[in-house]
Formats: structure tokens, sequence, C-alpha cells
């Protein structure tokens, strides 16, 4: 039975898994250099995460810096009766 099976499901060859290994490692690199460093650690090698909104810029940090709470409207008191 297991021979049945190897047959129609062949192992891909070395060169094969070589191949997606590296295929799989680019990528990682890619999303780690264009997405995970500018959002986590605000580094932006490629400017690609200014472009996202991942990196703040220098108005939106100073912004965020200062406390500014919102204004709670007050509800009028009527009289009771």
């Amino acid at each position: 039975m297991t021979q049945e099976i190897s047959r129609r499901h062949p192992l891909p060859s070395r060169r094969k898994l070589a191949g997606s290994v590296v295929l799989a490692m680019v990528t990682a690199a890619a999303i780690l250099i264009l997405l995970v460093l500018p959002a986590e650690y605000e580094i932006d090698l490629t400017g690609a995460g200014r472009l996202l909104g991942l990196v703040l810029t220098d108005e939106e940090r100073a912004q965020a810096m200062t406390f500014n709470p919102p204004l709670i409207p007050q509800t009028p008191v009527s009289p009771r009766p």
C-alpha cells in the first residue's frame, strides 16, 4: 500500500526543495524589511513603511506626544419642579 501511494506522489528532488527553501527565505526577508521593521522598530530602510503608513511622520509623532484630552460636553441641568 505504501509503495502505491509513493508512486502517485513522488517526493520533490533536492533541487526543487532547495529552490523552495530559498524562495521562502527571500519572502521572509522581504516581509521583515518592508513590514516588520518599520511597524515594530521604526527602522525604515526602503521608505515603504512611510508609504504604507507604518512609520509616523514628525508631525504625527509630535501630536502623539502632547496630551490633549477631548472636551466632554456638559449636559444642562434642568431645575426640578
